[in-house]
């Protein structure tokens, strides 16, 4: 028979009666070519705690000069959500983002072009504080991206950001060091340069 290592460390999911819980996330996020990235916080394959199994050990270890760029949202425009997708014993999750910037300008332009085919992890900070990845070692990352120039006086103008990407976590929560062009930002829960100015 053999060996095998059960990794079932379940716990009770509570919810405390009264108590808050905010939707969406802030108001941007942060990205990086896979190929900036020289080594990658580990994902545990066993805890000693449920959330554990969850959360990225380790940070990001970019290559000389590389650093996250910021993608800024429209208000109210960013979520994360994931589902499983497959059958039993390879089930995966499909993670997903959609990100929408308020401009539809060069810039935006420029970045879809390159992001056709270009293959990213994505940070982004839940209103709540914590941050989730989207993008892994293992699977491709499929960005797609789409434009509107809006119509007559009140359209709604702007880039969207569709993310995809297939993982054996629904998007990791990461708590390392976050380098990115703003500076560094500590995602384990101290206040960051992210926590002010509006959310979406």
């Amino acid at each position: 028979m053999a060996n095998c290592v059960n990794n079932s460390i379940y716990d009770s999911l509570a919810f405390c009666p009264g108590q808050t819980v905010l939707p969406g996330v802030r108001k941007n996020t942060y990205y990086i070519p896979k190929r900036d990235i020289v080594k990658w916080p580990i994902l545990p394959e066993t805890a000693s705690d449920m959330k554990e199994l969850a959360v990225y050990q380790g940070s990001f270890e970019l290559a000389a000069e590389a650093k996250f760029k910021r993608i800024d949202f429209a208000l109210n425009k960013g979520r994360i959500n994931y589902e499983p997708q497959g059958e039993k014993p390879s089930r995966t999750f499909l993670n997903k983002g959609s990100f929408k910037h308020p401009y539809n300008d060069e810039g935006a332009a420029g970045f879809a072009r390159q992001a056709n085919a270009d293959d990213f992890v994505f940070v982004t900070q839940q209103r709540d504080g914590k941050f989730r990845v989207l993008g892994n070692e293992m699977f491709e990352t499929d960005v797609k991206v789409s434009g509107d120039t809006g119509e007559g006086t009140t359209g709604d103008v702007g880039t969207t950001i569709d993310v995809e990407v297939t993982d054996v976590c629904p998007a990791p929560f990461y708590v390392g060091t976050l380098v990115t062009e703003d500076g560094d930002i500590d995602c384990s829960g101290t206040k960051t340069e992210t926590d002010e100015g509006s959310e979406s």
